[in-house]
């Protein structure tokens, strides 16, 4: 990180009381600030950074920047004020990828992004030779995200893995014109925020935005089992790797998805084995793989890292509990995801395993979200689910326009209570906790495995 006037500089601000001292970290959640940050007081729609200012500095930070210096006391050293802190915060952000001399991965689609990224991490890590990755930390995809991500990654580092979400027209191009990425990897198009897209289509113009921008000697990995992704390839700027389970030229057969993954590969061959679960991850998998492959790992430490997967928590993860296990993926949930893993919780255990579903509603789908909650219902039942149980209005809905003997609509004060009796008396049922991320059903989860 560079001194503190140069910072200033870099951002267009002026410094307030500067001391000369070198930031360790750029943080924006003055919860997380250790001795030595920089804080970045950011205005949101639910809290503005100015309020937390005190609390920044109490926790060890160095300085700030602002766009309201007089929240801060008279005395407070190192502050930058500039108009707009967001702003500000992605112009520093530009300005140290153009300082970054190693290879950046972009990775974006509907479904998958922080898996296939977690899993590209562990398989690059273990390349040798000194070569750092950076991976970007938690999901930092957002116009706030991204840039705290490429400010974390360092001047050594080789590689650097990002995400790159969206939630409406013209995020993407945002993002990708900030990073500036070597490689694309675009994992999947499917109906996700169709409140601000309105259609899959447009979904996929907007993931396909990130190719668009690509250098003419980069590369993309892309899902070719999409649709559209499998028309869009050969308008790409630069080669396309396709890959999938059906179509592409890198092509993966699943041998087993439960109770951990098994995928064979043709070309190169190799046998991958992971703890993961799910047709869908093989996917992520494959995708991971394949762009580890183009980035010079081999075969061999390729089917050595899969094996060491730590699974990525709250996304289809498995918790033991005393009743027997929670499939945790209560990080979000939109249709594709949930029929990815209501198809895992049917073929979970064996045939005198009891499964529930516990329904969240999948938000952000616009006009025909309850159509798309009345199939996720549909399908449950298609599929013997034992018990489902739903939470939130939407799934709530679904259930009583489609009743059904599985179906049990209780208050969510006494969900777990009610898991729990569906279970008692068994050591081997399974439970899915799946919905939106606002949710929170990970809550659900930390109480049921108490």
């Amino acid at each position: 990180m560079d001194p503190i006037d140069e910072i200033a500089a870099a951002v267009g601000g002026t410094l307030l009381r500067g001391d000369g001292v070198t930031p360790t970290r750029i943080v924006h959640d003055s919860r997380e600030v250790r001795e030595g940050d920089l804080f970045v007081a950011l205005r949101g729609s639910r809290a503005d950074g100015h309020a937390f200012l005190e609390d920044a500095f109490a926790r060890g930070a160095c300085g700030a920047l602002v766009s309201d210096p007089s929240t801060a006391s008279d005395d407070t050293r190192n502050l930058i004020v500039v108009d707009d802190t967001l702003g500000a915060l992605q112009r520093l952000a530009s300005a140290w990828r153009r300082r970054l001399g190693g290879t950046l991965v972009g990775i974006t689609g509907s479904n998958g992004k922080t898996t296939t990224r977690a899993l590209l991490a562990h398989v690059l890590s273990g390349r040798g030779g000194g070569r750092s990755v950076s991976n970007a930390p938690r999901n930092y995809n957002t116009e706030v995200g991204l840039p705290l991500a490429l400010l974390a990654m360092p001047e050594t580092a080789a590689i650097g893995l990002f995400e790159l979400g969206a939630d409406r027209p013209g995020d993407i191009a945002t993002l990708a014109d900030l990073l500036v990425p070597d490689v694309a990897v675009v994992t999947s198009i499917g109906p996700s925020h169709l409140d601000g897209f309105g259609t899959v289509d447009a979904v996929a113009r907007e993931k396909w935005s990130l190719v668009e921008r690509l250098p003419a000697n980069g590369f993309a990995v892309l899902n070719v089992d999409s649709p559209h992704l499998r028309h869009l390839a050969g308008t790409a700027p630069c080669r396309c790797v396709t890959v999938g389970l059906q179509h592409g030229a890198v092509r993966g057969r699943v041998v087993r998805d439960v109770p951990n993954l098994e995928l064979v590969v043709d070309d190169p061959p190799m046998r991958l084995v992971c703890p993961l679960i799910g047709e869908h991850n093989a996917m992520n998998l494959l995708l991971a793989a394949a762009t580890a492959v183009q980035l010079g790992i081999s075969p061999d430490a390729l089917q050595e890292r899969a094996e060491t997967f730590e699974p990525v928590p709250h996304r289809l993860r498995p918790v033991p509990t005393a009743f027997g296990t929670i499939l945790d993926d209560t990080y979000n949930a939109n249709p594709a995801s949930a029929a990815g893993a209501l198809a895992c919780l049917a073929q979970f255990g064996g045939h005198r395993t009891r499964r529930a579903f516990v329904f969240g509603e999948m938000r952000d789908l616009g006009p025909d979200a309850d159509r798309h909650h009345d199939e996720i219902l549909a399908l449950a039942n298609r599929l013997g689910i034992d018990a489902i149980l739903p939470v939130g209005e939407q799934a709530i809905a679904a259930c009583r326009r489609r009743p059904a003997a599985a179906v049990s609509i209780v208050d969510r004060p006494v969900l777990a209570e009610a898991v729990r009796a569906l279970c008692q008396g068994q050591r081997n049922s399974v439970v899915l906790v799946k919905g939106s991320r606002s949710l929170e059903l990970e809550r659900l989860v930390a109480e049921l495995a108490r």
